[in-house]
């Protein structure tokens, strides 16, 4: 493996190969029985972002129903018999369908903190204790908090985490949430603790929490910008679970609402060719098409974004794969969606990282080299931050400490824990000069990274480790 290859040259000494998932996303049909007929789930993308109200009639008057409209961007999500397949496409204003996929969490590794014997009474805590203890990832992002003597952010500007939720009453965080919205709709999945109620933000997975810890926490932990504000926009249920219209939905919303930055912690991948479908009810094998629906409605909703002055953050993903390679990463996607009736034909990218108009981040471990785990690609990775790894001496220490749920503290790794420190560095610049563009804030953030070896292994690190420090200071 080229990747392996560089970093046995570069490095001293060998270490362990051990990948950790984190939040990469896995697809599964939204699919059910209805009567004697097999009832799917479809993103259908229109031509010239125009929604052709016809097909929508079609789809009525067939027995199915427009579950979702994305009028911003030219798509819906529609609930339909799968034989409407064809009569869809036959519309020439209809770009793309797919099935709209379930995309599921997998586990990642965390590991929650505990106190020590000797630890203080939680009425004794001081401000920072474990950030001075543990947090190297933040120390190096600021260059040993330096950067917090220039600048900690403010509630003028606003992060919006795509996650899922936040605990509100965390002690670290509850100062500088600013609100947000929950988009799983009721009974999503049959998943009947969903109310679908707009205001049910509070996270039951941990993930979103510790995302919003390494920007905006303020307290025993610190995040890139302790003092910025931001709001939880909850995509994934309680299962780990959400789909692509609920997603960029969110995506949608944030910018509507007036989020200076969004940051997507999440990473799959998607087709660009042909992908078929098999029934499995009826055995009817499906084209859907030469591009997959999924892709352009991210696509389409990040450039809404990035048109609306919005900067967005993704992870890169937590594979280990150079996602150049589409040929592999289709061989990769063949293997893994077989079971559910899929096969794909063409390229395959990383999404939304390898969407134009975002900022796409690399993890690092403690000792600034690519994490086992952290997807790559030379022109796919922007910049890299400290996103931990455990399989550099198999310590929990060298993974990154963060906020949980239940007003507690969690160790994890991932693309997803690198991601939030460069949206904090946004956030950070935002709050200095508001007239940034997002072209002018990447621009910034690769041209002050700290050059990692040498700068020559850019497929892994792109310009380099973000520092927020070099951004700030103007000397």
């Amino acid at each position: 493996m080229k990747k392996r290859k560089i970093l046995k040259k570069s490095c001293s000494f060998l270490f362990a190969i051990l990948v950790f998932s984190s939040l990469f996303l896995v697809n599964k049909v939204q699919a059910s029985k209805m009567g004697s007929h097999s009832e799917i789930h479809l993103i259908i993308l229109f031509n010239d972002d125009r929604i052709d109200t016809n097909v929508n009639k079609f789809i009525e008057k067939s027995g199915g129903a427009i579950l979702n409209t994305l009028s911003q961007v030219g798509g819906i999500e529609v609930k339909c018999e799968a034989k409407l397949i064809p009569e869809i496409k036959s519309y020439n204003t209809v770009k793309a369908l797919v099935p709209n996929h379930n995309v599921k969490i997998p586990k990642e590794r965390t590991i929650k903190f505990r106190e020590s014997r000797r630890s203080k009474r939680s009425s004794e805590y001081q401000e920072g204790d474990l950030y001075k203890l543990y947090q190297w990832d933040i120390k190096k992002v600021t260059n040993n908090g330096k950067s917090f003597e220039l600048g900690t952010g403010s509630h003028d500007v606003v992060i919006a985490i795509l996650d899922s939720g936040i605990d509100k009453n965390h002690a670290d965080l509850k100062n500088n949430l600013l609100g947000g919205e929950n988009f799983i709709p009721k009974n999503f999945n049959g998943n009947k603790t969903e109310t679908g109620e707009p205001e049910d933000i509070e996270d039951r997975l941990g993930h979103g929490t510790y995302i919003s810890g390494s920007i905006a926490g303020n307290g025993r932990i610190k995040g890139v910008a302790p003092d910025i504000g931001f709001k939880s926009y909850r995509v994934f249920d309680s299962n780990g679970q959400t789909n692509a219209t609920i997603v960029c939905s969110a995506i949608i919303k944030a910018t509507d609402d007036g989020a200076n930055v969004i940051n997507l912690s999440m990473a799959g991948y998607d087709i660009k060719g042909k992908c078929y479908w098999t029934d499995p009810e009826t055995g009817i094998r499906y084209d859907l098409g030469d591009d997959m629906a999924e892709y352009e409605l991210y696509k389409r909703s990040i450039e809404y974004a990035v048109n609306h002055n919005v900067s967005v953050v993704t992870a890169s993903g937590n594979d280990g794969l150079d996602c150049t390679d589409g040929e592999l990463l289709t061989e990769f996607l063949n293997k893994r969606d077989k079971e559910d009736g899929f096969e794909y034909e063409g390229v395959t990218c990383e999404i939304p990282g390898g969407i134009d108009g975002v900022i796409n981040v690399s993890a690092t471990g403690r000792n600034d080299i690519i994490a086992e785990y952290s997807n790559y690609g030379d022109g796919f990775i922007h910049v890299s931050a400290p996103g931990g790894d455990y399989s550099e001496r198999e310590s929990i220490y060298d993974m990154c400490l963060s906020t949980g749920i239940g007003n507690s503290y969690m160790f994890e790794e991932g693309t997803s824990i690198a991601a939030p420190k460069v949206s904090a560095i946004a956030g950070l610049m935002l709050s200095k000069d508001k007239t940034l563009t997002p072209k002018e804030i990447e621009k910034k953030i690769c041209e002050k990274a700290d050059k990692l070896n040498g700068n020559r292994l850019k497929e892994f690190y792109g310009a380099g480790l973000v520092n927020a420090y070099n951004i700030l200071n103007k000397k």
